[in-house]
């Protein structure tokens, strides 16, 4: 745990030199006021009441809060209360588009996938990337679920996390409000047991988080990036009529040994912050023409031992210095390089 930590350190040596640096006095700031929702949490079902009669008899406007306001009063602060576990939408959900399955090895060195949408086509392509990489060809392997539209396929979640967990895991369950165990699924033969690292942030969602949380728990993947969306949740649609539906979170998926994953999403291990405009443009930019040219410049310094024993990392102190103006760069997926390549000389390998 301590090598992985002192890993972590070197890739995000940036913050840890402004730490060092930053000034030791102490700054008081003004507490944030409490917002009205935390306000009525702290209520006591006598002051609930209380404050409810006063409104209705006392308000201004109390001849137009009659039952069917106060009821859909109720709805709205639920709605809002409960999100993303239930949602009012007006007619029929959008299928998501289908993203292609890409990849490919960076420098010869690393294996990159992005998954794309979850269906059986993507996991056969996905089958074949892996026996490309096998035999000691990379030192590890990127699993991109940036571009991985919301799915609630559990099963082919599964599937997928299953390729690089070994046989006769436990992966996760589907829990519902009546079923404490809930529906396991489980591994059967991986594809691959070396090093994986997993982009993620906030567009991962479903059955991508599912994925995510499964190869941090049982196949010891970092996840590098931004918190994920937080809806790995199985929906039931209700018929309200009039074209209004109303979606409600049934169950949810839970991996053992960690906390849920809604509504809150998953913390990356390491933190990398990108711009969603600026993310879709690469992820567009490189589909089907391959991820380095976003990746890697001309110039840029890498990391290397002598870096990662003095614990700085030139790429983070340079910046965006050595990027033209306008020009597409994927952090994100640099950083999970990065963090790969510092494992590898960590670990000593030639």
């Amino acid at each position: 745990m301590r090598a992985i930590q002192a890993i972590l350190l070197a890739a995000a040596s940036a913050a840890s030199l402004h730490a060092r640096t930053a000034s030791s006095e102490t700054v008081s700031v003004a507490p944030a006021p409490e917002s009205v929702a935390a306000r009525v949490k702290s209520l006591t079902p006598e002051q609930i009441q209380q404050a409810l009669s006063a409104i209705q008899q006392r308000h201004v406007g109390a001849a137009s809060i009659d039952a069917a306001e106060l009821s859909r009063a109720t709805l709205l602060g639920l709605l809002e209360r409960l999100q993303p576990g239930a949602e009012l939408n007006g007619g029929d959900l959008q299928e998501p588009k289908v993203v292609p399955f890409q990849s490919e090895i960076l420098e010869d060195r690393v294996g990159y996938v992005r998954l794309g949408s979850l269906r059986t086509e993507n996991i056969a392509q996905l089958d074949a990337a892996l026996d490309s990489f096998g035999d000691g060809k990379t030192d590890g392997i990127v699993l991109d679920l940036r571009a991985t539209p919301e799915s609630r396929d559990f099963a082919l979640a599964a599937e997928i996390a299953g390729r690089f967990v070994p046989a006769a895991t436990t992966l996760f369950s589907m829990q519902g409000r009546t079923d404490a165990a809930g529906k396991p699924f489980i591994s059967s033969e991986p594809l691959y047991r070396g090093l994986l690292v997993v982009l993620v942030d906030s567009s991962t969602r479903g059955a991508a988080e599912v994925i995510a949380a499964v190869l941090r728990r049982h196949a010891h993947a970092m996840l590098v990036g931004a918190t994920t969306g937080g809806r790995a949740v199985e929906f039931e649609s209700l018929p309200l009529g009039e074209g209004q539906q109303l979606r409600l979170a049934v169950a949810e998926a839970r991996v053992e040994g960690l906390p849920p994953i809604y509504p809150d999403g998953l913390s990356p291990d390491l933190s990398v912050s990108q711009d969603p405009a600026l993310r879709d443009a690469v992820l567009a930019a490189s589909t089907g023409k391959g991820v380095a040219a976003f990746v890697f410049e001309h110039g840029r310094a890498q990391m290397n031992e002598a870096a990662l024993v003095a614990g700085t990392n030139p790429e983070l102190d340079n910046g965006d210095a050595t990027l033209e103006e306008g020009s597409l760069f994927d952090r994100p997926l640099q950083r999970a390089i990065d963090l790969i390549v510092a494992i590898r000389l960590f670990r000593g390998k030639d």
